[in-house]
């Protein structure tokens, strides 16, 4: 089975190489992968990392400026040429086997489409923090007013992007869970009990740094897909979450060098 994984790049050279290495590890005999990286121009370790890798068989490197994190996986999965798509973020990491299981899963599912799985927080030394206790059963419903699909644990066949087309390029934080909905539409996901990724938390990460325009995506999300019901559903559960102290994301205080 072939997998097209993009990772798009801004500035991560202090992780980029390990991300690089989980998806290249991930090579079997029944994982058939062509990568592609798109890079914004960074200027930072990524030039270095980037060369390493320039003449790898199983990657494509493409530099130029984007207009963000969508666009580029835009671009990268345009390209592709896989059964499977994905993406993974420069700083995020895929764990062993992953691809390998993710295969046995979508031969095994023929009817399957879109599956999701565990994933566990990370820290800059890649050792885990806590596993996403976000994750739940799938829900197209639910789905509208909570994003509970963790994206580097994420895929998708190829039927589904040629379906639904694009990422969206009005979001900057919440364009995979725009995304989800859309693939909703026409698609069930399924939810995997296996890990599948690491979710890199460094203090500086669109997630945890994003704060009122990240809020205001969500907002804006949860009215498209939900109305006005999905926006009172939406904050009944943050006023819950929020008077029982349950911090999803953990906090990390970025190390001086």
């Amino acid at each position: 089975m072939k997998f097209t994984i993009v990772t798009p790049s801004y500035q991560q050279g202090s992780y980029l190489e390990r991300t690089i290495e989980s998806v290249l590890k991930q090579s079997c005999e029944t994982v058939d992968l062509e990568y592609f990286i798109l890079d914004n121009c960074s200027t930072d370790e990524t030039v270095d990392v980037l060369g390493k890798y320039k003449n790898h068989s199983q990657i494509k490197i493409i530099i130029s400026s984007d207009l963000g994190q969508a666009d580029a996986i835009n671009r990268g999965w345009a390209l592709g040429t896989g059964d499977i798509f994905a993406w993974l973020n420069a700083d995020d990491i895929y764990l062993d086997q992953t691809l390998e299981l993710v295969a046995q899963h979508f031969r095994s599912q023929p009817q399957v489409n879109a599956i999701y799985g565990e994933a566990v927080y990370i820290d800059e030394a890649d050792a885990v923090l806590k596993p996403v206790t976000n994750i739940r059963d799938y829900s197209k419903e639910k789905l509208r007013t909570h994003d509970f699909i963790t994206q580097p644990a994420t895929f998708l066949r190829r039927e589904v992007i040629l379906k639904i087309g694009e990422l969206s390029l009005l979001y900057r934080y919440g364009f995979d869970w725009d995304y989800w909905i859309r693939v909703s539409e026409y698609y069930d996901f399924v939810r995997v009990n296996h890990l599948f990724a690491g979710y890199r938390v460094t203090g500086e990460n669109l997630t945890t740094t994003g704060r009122g325009r990240r809020f205001r995506e969500m907002i804006r999300i949860v009215w498209c897909y939900g109305g006005l019901l999905g926006l009172l559903q939406f904050g009944s559960r943050l006023m819950v979450k929020y008077a029982i102290g349950k911090l999803e994301i953990p906090i990390v205080i970025r190390s001086l060098p």
